[in-house]
């Protein structure tokens, strides 16, 4: 399990390797002076590597050091070292750096102080100006991306091959079980593994490469911390993560990117910033032609609608994300896959909840809760959704409230959201509960809240 600790993601690293390679546990025991059953517990995380197994393994496996720059005995000790020297400031990642090189700098900076805890960053506040900067100067600034370097080790395709497969695993590990997750280990493998690459030696294309996996794991970086319910943290690897984008020439992940940015200013209750950044990522998805990316920004375009109490605009978003996604095509970029029409209709379902349309939010929710399987956090938010157009207080009036069926609904979510590491997830079900405290005296909301407390705990 490679995101449970450092020992196991070195084990899953040293695997992968082996596997690329075409060798046996026994022939890489042979070629690096050690035994095939120490390979395979080192793998399993079932003991520690010996100080010279990762330089072996390194050396036989042409890594170009990727295993010693993970092996778990040496970044603790660098970690010790960091934490006695080392001083953060309060405002770092917060800034659109001028050039790739200071770009890289405070990316590091941002990553190393994450997998340090360091409160500065780790408990900062959400900044409702934070991302307007930022998303002028990906729209505005040009630049003629040319990141070749000529210092330090050579980074090969291989090797960018390699952190974009990660990017799916961690991708996975956040969309089945929560931001929580794998996020510390995610700023493990920024840090020790992907920053000493960036600061290597590479082509233009290969650079051009490492940057735009390096901006996808900084912005899933960014999403695990937003599901954590760590505002600052998450604003400050977004904003990392379009700029990363921007000297890439990815406009796609820039697209997604933004997309996120929005959903989480939309989470903050900023409707303002929201908009006006799923109109930033709209504009960037027409640019490189992603029908995908534009179907979710329209979308997150209409929700930020619902959230200033819009319906208008908001239903003539919602139909240009119809549109958009129709027009989409097997050429889309693979982390915008997710969002089909099942995920639409979830968009739909939230949009309809903002602006109290219950009717809507019920007529949506069979075909979005249908659709969820293998989507844990989808599933418990829709429920919880689902749950609250029940509940009195509807914006649009007319609505005939039922208390028991609330309960009823919400209940079912209680144990999917108990298997998730999302905070976010437990907070909205947690709303969803506050309201109901106001009918405590009714057996279904006593139960219901008994239930939520043993399972979930108290509210925070």
């Amino acid at each position: 399990m490679p995101s449970r600790s450092a020992a196991d993601y070195f084990g899953a690293q040293l695997r992968h390797w082996r596997q690329l390679r075409g060798l046996s546990q026994q022939q890489l025991g042979r070629l690096t002076l050690h035994s095939g059953s120490l390979i395979g517990k080192v793998e399993k995380a079932e003991r520690t590597p010996p100080p010279d197994l990762a330089r072996r393994c390194d050396d036989v496996l042409q890594t170009g050091g990727a295993l010693q720059r993970l092996d778990p005995r040496a970044s603790v000790d660098a970690q010790h070292d960091r934490n006695a020297v080392s001083v953060v400031p309060s405002e770092v990642g917060l800034a659109w750096s001028s050039d790739l090189a200071d770009t890289v700098e405070v990316a590091g900076q941002l990553w190393r102080a994450d997998v340090q805890r360091r409160k500065v960053v780790i408990g900062a506040a959400w900044s409702a100006a934070a991302f307007a900067a930022p998303a002028r100067d990906w729209l505005t600034a040009w630049t003629e991306p040319n990141p070749t370097r000529t210092d330090g080790r050579r980074v090969g395709a291989a090797e960018v091959d390699v952190v974009w497969s990660m990017c799916g695993t961690f991708a996975n590990l956040d969309h089945q079980l929560g931001g929580g997750h794998a996020r510390t280990t995610l700023a493990h493998y920024l840090s020790t593994a992907v920053l000493p690459m960036l600061k290597g030696s590479y082509s233009q294309r290969t650079g051009k490469q490492l940057l735009a996996a390096t901006a996808r794991l900084c912005d899933i970086g960014g999403f695990m911390a937003f599901d954590c319910r760590r505002p600052g943290l998450a604003q400050r690897y977004y904003i990392q993560a379009l700029r990363l984008a921007k000297d890439s020439g990815d406009r796609s992940i820039g697209a997604h990117i933004l997309a996120d940015m929005s959903m989480q200013a939309q989470y903050m209750g900023d409707g303002p910033e929201a908009l006006a950044l799923a109109r930033a990522g709209q504009r960037t998805a027409r640019d490189c032609g992603s029908s995908l990316s534009m179907a979710r920004c329209c979308a997150l375009e209409a929700r930020a609608h619902a959230l200033l109490g819009d319906g208008v605009s908001c239903g003539q978003a919602m139909s240009r994300a119809e549109r958009a996604l129709t027009a989409a095509t097997d050429e889309e970029p693979s982390w915008v896959t997710f969002f089909t029409s099942e995920q639409l209709a979830a968009e739909f379902m939230y949009a309809a909840g903002e602006l109290g349309r219950h009717a809507d939010v019920q007529r949506f929710a069979p075909a979005v809760l249908a659709s969820s399987a293998g989507m844990q956090r989808r599933l418990a938010l829709a429920t919880t959704a689902l749950a609250s157009s029940y509940l009195p207080g509807s914006r649009a009036g007319n609505h005939t409230a039922d208390i028991d069926q609330a309960c009823e609904v919400l209940r079912t979510a209680v144990p999917v959201a108990a298997t998730l590491a999302s905070p976010r997830t437990v907070n909205i079900l947690h709303a969803v509960r506050a309201q109901l405290r106001a009918h405590r005296s009714r057996p279904a909301v006593e139960q219901l809240d008994s239930e939520m407390e043993s399972v979930l705990g108290a509210a925070s």
